[in-house]
């Protein structure tokens, strides 16, 4: 008899550290969340997004010689992108949310495109 009761509080111990650890996880994850809301700063990095935006450059104006951007430029682009992103993202989270779920699946991201619908910047 003592063998099935240290069983089963080792099991429950283990149940109890596992909630606790979870528990743990989701008040760092929404302390972050809040911090990242406060914050004004980008979250992209400057210097893959300035490489991207030249590659982009290249592929459009090849004949162009384009070497130099202006910083300011560079920031307005940045800052236009992860807005809307943030944007995007928020639509496909509602359309989660629609779908009584809280992950984000692909097909959320799927829909949401559908709906904005042929015009939309990411569509084309």
């Amino acid at each position: 008899m003592d063998r099935r009761s240290t069983a089963s509080e080792k099991s429950s111990a283990s149940i109890l550290v596992d909630r606790n650890r979870h528990r743990r996880w989701i008040k760092r994850v929404d302390r972050e969340i809040k911090y990242l809301r406060r914050s004004v700063h980008l979250l992209i990095p400057k210097l893959p997004f300035a490489r991207l935006v030249r590659e982009i450059i290249l592929d459009y104006f090849p004949s162009k010689n384009i070497r130099r951007l202006q910083v300011s430029a560079l920031e307005a682009l940045q800052e236009a992108c992860e807005a809307y992103l943030v944007a995007f993202f928020e639509d496909c989270l509602l359309a989660a949310q629609h779908a009584k779920r809280v992950t984000l699946k692909i097909q959320d991201v799927y829909l949401v495109r559908r709906l904005k619908g042929r015009g939309d910047v990411i569509n084309k």
